[in-house]
């Protein structure tokens, strides 16, 4: 018997979830929807509300001692993205996260994942759309006017943590990882200190991140 934690109990979490119970696996079934965790409640070997980006709440449930985690959110990217980051940094063992496309595939690979599914390709569901930028590695389509795009960081951010740059304040966007060739990815706070070379997550509306291009 084995035992896992899924976060996320949509329909794609929760058929995972009952899957591996009927395995006679041990599950534990994370949402930050009260009522989804109710309702499953009986359904599951243990059942919690919790934010999924909250890496206290993910700490405190000792994420080593489960033999996999199951990011079930994909639908919501900066969730899934931010949950798989913390995963990874709370050492959890195997990441199995949900991917709405093959763009988001590749962002939580970067981020973490040890494995990836796409299960919308198989009910036709839309690609992501691509936007090619000169300085942009790529671009997920989060909704019509919004999307998350990985980027180096402009010279002018160097050497300036996210407080000092008041980015969601000035500019509307959002840093929810940071990658650094010797550190890897991780979680920035506020206090993080952007250096020259780190490659950046970034959400926001379309109309502001390419503004990131001129950005010197």
């Amino acid at each position: 018997m084995k035992s896992y934690i899924v976060l996320g109990l949509g329909r794609f979490g929760i058929s995972f979830a009952r899957t591996l119970m009927s395995m006679g696996h041990e599950v534990l079934g994370v949402d930050s929807d009260e009522k989804l965790v109710q309702h499953y409640a009986n359904d599951l070997t243990h059942a919690m509300v919790a934010d999924l980006t909250n890496e206290d709440y993910l700490a405190a449930m000792d994420i080593t001692k489960f033999d996999a985690a199951i990011v079930a959110v994909g639908s919501i990217l900066q969730v899934s993205i931010m949950a798989t980051v913390i995963l990874k940094e709370l050492d959890a063992k195997y990441i199995l996260a949900k991917a709405q496309n093959d763009f988001h595939a590749k962002v939580l690979y970067k981020v973490g994942a040890d494995k990836v599914v796409l299960p919308e390709n198989d009910m036709g569901i839309k690609a992501a759309h691509s936007l090619a930028m000169d300085d942009f590695f790529e671009m997920i389509e989060v909704s019509e006017d919004y999307s998350i795009i990985n980027v180096t960081a402009p010279a002018s951010w160097c050497n300036k943590t996210l407080s000092e740059l008041a980015l969601r304040t000035k500019s509307g966007l959002n840093i929810v990882a940071i990658k650094r060739e010797r550190n890897g990815v991780t979680l920035p706070t506020a206090h993080t200190v952007i250096k020259k070379g780190d490659n950046i997550t970034v959400i926001g509306s379309n109309h502001d991140l390419k503004r990131i291009k001129y950005t010197k």
